[in-house]
């Protein structure tokens, strides 16, 4: 696991220090203008929060945090639920080698993440939210776990409106749907077209930026019907310009690196 996210951090920073001249261009600075005064905030999400360039794991409760000041739409991370149903954070449906349905908390907390974190907990997520200015969105993406449960600790602290649920599980979105939060929920899958997102009662669709490259009028179509529209995970700053300037929301690991730069040629 932590060879893993250092082999991915190498390999973004190594894509990051390719593309700066991009923001060189005054074609380009204005798009991102445009989009910012348009939404009043970058239309940016945070992949597993900002990690990139720290000693942050991703999805650790320090990378959430250092995301939440940033002027920023939204900050990502995943949610799986332990055997004794404790919401928590992580990528894979694996914690140090043992599947996280699996096993309690406990069991799966005796290894730390490698900054020495306790493993992340929705509930600590939720408090340190609470303690920043709430304009940062929650982008939840529901994996091996409870949606139900989901909703309850949320509703239970009252900033479900500050949350996006995304799911590559129907599902799970029609379970969000059925309970009166369609507005907002974004299908993962790449399946479904924009008016069977609309059908289903979905608020927004949310691809890999490859099923867009296939088909670009689902960008239009989704636009028309009033839906959101999410692409991920973008890491090239050329193509996060180019789904920015359709009014898509782009996830990416390099937020803090785009704003950075952005920052620096505005």
């Amino acid at each position: 696991m932590r060879k893993a996210y250092k082999l991915y951090f190498i390999m973004a920073l190594t894509l990051l220090s390719c593309q700066t001249d991009v923001f060189n261009d005054d074609a380009n600075i204005e798009i991102i203008n445009k989009a910012v005064a348009i939404k009043g905030r970058l239309p940016l999400v945070a992949h597993r929060g900002c990690w990139v360039g720290t000693e942050m794991p991703p999805n650790s409760l320090a990378a959430f945090k250092n995301s939440l000041d940033k002027n920023i739409y939204g900050t990502e991370f995943d949610v799986y639920e332990t055997s004794d149903k404790v919401l928590v954070v992580n990528h894979e449906a694996t914690y140090d080698n043992k599947t996280i349905q699996s096993n309690s908390y406990d069991a799966l907390n005796v290894t730390t993440l490698t900054n020495g974190e306790a493993m992340p907990r929705l509930e600590d997520f939720i408090k340190a939210y609470l303690e920043s200015n709430r304009k940062v969105k929650m982008i939840v993406d529901l994996k091996a776990c409870n949606v139900y449960d989901v909703i309850e600790l949320l509703e239970q602290y009252e900033v479900i409106q500050d949350a996006i649920f995304i799911s590559f599980s129907q599902a799970q979105c029609d379970q969000l749907v059925g309970k009166g939060y369609g507005r907002l929920t974004q299908y993962l899958g790449g399946d479904i077209t924009p008016q069977e997102a609309v059908d289903a009662g979905y608020g927004g669709i949310n691809y890999s930026y490859d099923v867009f490259d296939r088909r670009p009028e689902w960008i239009y179509e989704a636009q028309e019907l009033g839906l959101d529209i999410g692409v991920w995970t973008v890491n090239d700053f050329k193509s996060m310009l180019k789904y920015i300037e359709k009014d898509a929301i782009v996830t990416t690991d390099l937020a803090t690196e785009f704003i950075n730069e952005y920052q620096a040629h505005n």
